[in-house]
């Protein structure tokens, strides 16, 4: 957010309005001083004054908080960038982890009843309890913010894709030790794809950052 470009537009729309500084500050419970620290860029209106603020000058917050009019094709983007930005990339990117393992998770409980060998109403309950969470987990991460920041987090990847090769490696272990096959080899098949998929994950990732 640019305070200087918010003040600006708190300004161009408080003449629009033919509101004096003062007038603006009567109606929000302020001194007119404070109004003018924000046209000037000195300082931002506190949060709680925002949806009176914008009431009065006949804005959108998105608008406030972009420092401009928007179309309105442009204010449900404007509305998740601003989101995002509020939001440090550290919590976006715990949020990614957080969702993936929600999904792996759900792969687990739906494939349960084949590890478990459970008959039925457990086999159902468990396998529509997994296509739940994994629906949950892609619903939350289409809706919820910072998608770029999320899914371009190489260690939201690595913590996936660790989670996923070590749930597979469970979920075949056992029929692996009824097959009498050698722990090395159960070891390798999971490994070898592993960090195979690690190495083409950073090379992706790298190439839609555009190298960085």
């Amino acid at each position: 957010m640019d305070q200087q470009q918010i003040g600006s537009f708190i300004r161009q729309c408080r003449e629009e309005q033919n509101l004096t500084q003062q007038q603006l500050a009567d109606k929000l419970g302020v001194t007119n001083k404070a109004v003018s620290k924000w046209e000037t860029g000195r300082s931002m209106p506190d949060v709680a004054l925002f949806e009176l603020l914008c009431r009065e000058l006949k804005i959108s917050l998105s608008e406030l908080l972009a420092g401009r009019r928007l179309r309105a094709e442009e204010r449900p983007a404007m509305a998740e960038q601003l989101l995002s930005e509020s939001i440090s990339s550290k919590k976006l990117v715990g949020l990614q982890v957080f969702l993936m393992f929600n999904s792996v998770l759900g792969v687990l409980l739906a494939l349960s009843p084949l590890l478990l060998r459970l008959e039925a109403p457990f086999s159902l309950l468990f396998t529509g309890a997994g296509l739940l969470e994994c629906a949950a987990a892609i619903c939350f991460d289409l809706t919820l913010p910072g998608k770029e920041t999320r899914r371009n987090s190489y260690l939201a990847y690595a913590v996936h894709a660790t989670a996923l090769f070590s749930a597979l490696a469970v979920l075949n272990y056992t029929a692996g030790v009824r097959a009498r096959v050698p722990l090395s080899t159960m070891l390798l098949t999971y490994l070898i794809p592993y960090l195979l998929t690690l190495i083409l994950g950073r090379f992706l990732l790298r190439a839609r950052r555009g190298g960085k």
